[in-house]
């Protein structure tokens, strides 16, 4: 003989609680969506998977790249343990870094904390490249384009 357990009814604070947490998530993600920012992360812009891509169309592909004290010329590793941030991070402030390039110092300062033994990096470099597509294959070979730099302060 198994006893069904009894059904226990949402008291009024618990469905008032759920609902206004329902609220503010719609509000966050509704905010996301109308400022087309990803601050609100996971709550925010949804528009990169709502657009469907052109297959005879071109393809942006932001990055940075840097030189090393030690004169080398290297790609910048955009994410947690390169130098703390994606690359989604630094596309989503594009406008912002072009604007004034002194916020890269923070990626060329947290270079320097996460990794104490390698070269400091002496000057940034955002860089930008795009591809033409046909038929949704990439045609050639990007086209480059430098969008701002930044010299290192110590």
């Amino acid at each position: 003989m198994s006893s069904e357990p009894a059904v226990r009814r949402l008291s009024r604070r618990g469905l008032v609680w759920r609902l206004g947490v329902t609220g503010v998530a719609l509000v966050i993600l509704t905010m996301g969506q109308l400022q087309d920012t990803n601050d609100y992360f996971p709550l925010g812009s949804l528009s990169q998977y709502a657009t469907p891509r052109d297959l005879d169309g071109t393809v942006r592909s932001v990055y940075m790249m840097a030189d090393t004290e030690g004169g080398e010329h290297v790609r910048v590793p955009l994410n947690p343990q390169g130098v703390g941030v994606g690359r989604a991070d630094i596309e989503s402030q594009l406008n912002r870094i072009v604007d004034d390039p002194s916020l890269l110092q923070s990626i060329a300062d947290a270079w320097t904390e996460l990794h104490p033994g390698a070269d400091p990096y002496v000057r940034l470099y955002v860089m930008r490249d795009t591809y033409q597509l046909k038929d949704g294959i990439q045609q050639g070979d990007p086209d480059v384009e430098e969008l701002t730099t930044w010299e290192v302060r110590r």
